[in-house]
């Protein structure tokens, strides 16, 4: 029943929502019922409809150069769609999860880098935790990692079992910014994502990933304060913080649990740095935006802006008058 719902068009989606607010109000099952409308709306939005216009084919000669740090599985799964308009760089400084990865892409059109990226061209530790999820430059000793006990893994899952050497780079030293300009930017290197975007050099993404946390769970660590204050220096805010919690969403206090950490969505902002970076290239910059879920947003910035409409947009916003 829901799954026929969910692929109806939006008089359905008006129809159920106010009735399942107005029950919200009543029941202890307002979490519950709320996520289904959360359900319910992000089925409005086809992140994949800018694929449908003639103008998106720029994007398979000219794809969009997109660097994953700390790649560890691969591609992210909602971005599976999208592979044919990327042109990926994967960094992996774990040996193990880099040879994992370089046989899972061995036929497949991206370049696997075993290289740990940070602020400088040196040599440091890296610790290897008992879960690698948790293995970073960085020491698994913060002042408020006790928080993470909260959770039901505990803190034995940031244990360090191994620590190796390993070269570091700047990413404007690995990537050339004159050969390739970074487009799109996913950063997940548990705790260091402030000294990589200290490094960007010329590189400005029409939007980053970065995994950050709101106080230091590793050590030294650099928290979302910082990394939002060096990039909006740059031309950027964060639009998005995505779910960081500690508690499972199965648990009926995940929402009002503690949130020490999260995938936070930078994108330029209307400033002057901001709009520079959008005009660079502003098909990609849609698309980039799109492909996340932000087209509404993209569309909001380009009439606030004033910014001319290219081809993809202006089919993409044809398409979607007539769906």
């Amino acid at each position: 029943m829901l799954k026929r719902l969910l692929r109806n068009k939006w008089s359905v989606v008006s129809t159920l929502r106010l009735p399942l607010l107005i029950v919200a109000r009543y029941y202890k099952t307002f979490h519950q019922i709320r996520d289904l409308v959360a359900q319910l709306d992000s089925k409005q939005i086809d992140r994949t409809s800018f694929l449908k216009a003639d103008a998106s084919k720029r994007l398979i000669t000219e794809p969009i150069n997109y660097a994953d740090i700390g790649a560890r599985d691969g591609l992210l799964e909602f971005l599976e769609p999208f592979k044919e308009i990327l042109k990926t760089i994967f960094f992996e400084p774990d040996i193990e999860e880099f040879t994992k990865m370089q046989e899972k892409y061995k036929n497949k059109k991206v370049q696997v880098i075993n290289a740990a990226v940070s602020d400088s061209a040196s040599t440091k530790s890296l610790f290897l935790t008992k879960k690698r999820g948790g293995s970073s430059l960085l020491h698994p000793s913060g002042n408020m990692i006790g928080l993470m006990a909260i959770g039901s893994e505990g803190t034995s899952r940031f244990s360090v079992e191994k620590i190796v050497d390993i070269a570091t780079q700047r990413l404007d030293e690995v990537v050339n910014y004159e050969e390739t300009k970074i487009e799109l930017l996913k950063i997940d290197t548990q705790g260091s994502e402030y000294e990589i975007l200290s490094a960007l050099g010329d590189h400005r993404p029409f939007l980053i990933c970065a995994e950050c946390a709101t106080t230091e769970i590793y050590k030294e660590q650099k928290t979302l304060f910082a990394v939002g204050s060096l990039l909006e220096n740059l031309g950027y805010f964060p639009l998005h913080l995505m779910d960081g919690h500690l508690l499972s969403r199965t648990s009926s206090n995940w929402r009002n649990s503690t949130q020490l950490y999260g995938d936070v969505i930078f994108v330029p902002d209307n400033s002057a740095n901001g709009k520079a970076i959008i005009e660079r290239d502003v098909e990609k910059w849609f698309a980039s935006l799109c492909m996340h879920g932000y087209m509404d947003f993209a569309l909001w910035q380009i009439e606030e802006l004033k910014i001319p409409k290219p081809p993809l947009v202006t089919q993409t916003e044809e398409l979607l008058k007539n769906s």
